[in-house]
C-alpha cells in the first residue's frame, strides 16, 4: 500500500476517529459505532478498508452467544495512533465526542420540551372553547396573560431591590445600641 492510498482513507470520514477509538486496546463493532460520529454503514466501511490497508486486525473471541469480532490497531495503525496523540489530533476527537454529546442532550431536552408544549396545546385545543360562550372576567382582566413591559420589569426590580434596605435612622439606632451594650 502507498503512501497516497494510506492518506485517502485516513480522509475518509471517520477513519481517524476510529483508529483513535481503538488506540492500544481492541473495540466490538457496536462499541465504535457508539463511540464514533458517523454511521453504522460508514464504520463498517471503515473497518473494513482499514483491514485491508494493514490499520486494523480482526479477531475473534468466544462469547456465551457465539463468536465476536474484535478490532485492534496493526504495527501501522499503533504509529498513526502515536501520532495522533503527539499532534494532539486524539484529543481534539475526544473534546469533539464530548460537545457532541452535549449537543445531543440538549437537543433531546429541546425535542422534550416541544412534546410537552404539543401536548399541552392538544389538551387546550381538545377542551371546550369559549369563543362561543359568555366568560365572566373582571374588568380588566384577558384570557391572555399580559407580559410585562421593560419598564415595569425596571420598576419591580428596584422595588425588591429598594424592599431589602434598612433606613438610615434605624440602621445608626442599632449601631447605638451595639455601643451601648458594650
Amino acid at each position: 500500500m502507498g503512501l497516497d492510498e494510506l492518506e485517502a482513507f485516513l480522509r475518509k470520514k471517520g477513519a481517524a476517529e476510529l483508529i483513535t477509538e481503538i488506540g492500544t486496546e481492541t473495540a466490538t463493532f457496536n462499541a465504535l459505532v457508539d463511540a464514533v460520529a458517523v454511521s453504522g454503514s460508514t464504520v463498517s466501511s471503515r473497518l473494513s478498508e482499514g483491514v485491508e490497508h494493514e490499520v486494523f486486525t480482526v479477531s475473534h473471541r468466544p462469547t456465551e452467544h457465539g463468536t465476536e469480532k474484535r478490532y485492534a490497531l496493526t504495527i501501522l495503525g499503533r504509529r498513526i495512533y502515536d501520532w495522533a496523540a503527539q499532534t494532539e489530533f486524539e484529543r481534539k476527537v475526544r473534546e469533539l465526542r464530548r460537545v457532541q454529546h452535549e449537543r445531543e442532550t440538549a437537543f433531546e431536552r429541546m425535542v422534550g420540551k416541544i412534546n410537552r408544549d404539543m401536548e399541552l396545546r392538544k389538551m387546550v385545543a381538545d377542551s371546550e372553547r369559549v369563543e362561543d360562550q359568555e366568560v365572566d372576567l373582571p374588568e380588566g382582566a384577558s384570557l391572555v396573560p399580559k407580559m410585562a413591559s421593560e419598564e415595569e420589569l425596571r420598576q419591580a426590580k428596584y422595588e425588591r431591590m429598594e424592599a431589602d434596605l434598612k433606613p438610615v435612622e434605624k440602621v445608626e439606632d442599632t449601631d447605638r445600641a451595639g455601643e451601648n451594650s458594650d
